[in-house]
């Protein structure tokens, strides 16, 4: 993953394999100033489609009304893993 000095992500690039961490541990997530850019959407949307422990993810978005109802829209309707993880939209 890169970063543009203001902290953006240029691209992310999906890892081949999931991390072993992911897999067994991750319990909680917290993504800040979340514009929902589509290299941010792809980033979450692969944490909630792998952590399979995942508890809670919680995204803290940088936008407003009818842009944050779509992401968090988007977000709640992609596939878990975690069957009892909840999403929270801060």
């Amino acid at each position: 993953m890169d970063y543009h000095e203001n902290h953006d992500i240029l691209y992310w690039h999906q890892p081949s394999t999931v991390p072993e961490c992911m897999l067994l541990s991750l319990q909680t997530l917290n993504l800040s100033a979340y514009r929902g850019t589509p290299e941010e959407r792809d980033l979450a949307v692969y944490f909630l489609k792998n952590a399979v422990h995942l508890k809670t993810t919680t995204i803290k978005s940088c936008v407003f009304d009818d842009e944050r109802f779509d992401m968090l829209k988007e977000l709640a309707l992609s596939s878990r893993a975690s069957t009892t993880c909840q999403l929270v939209f801060d």
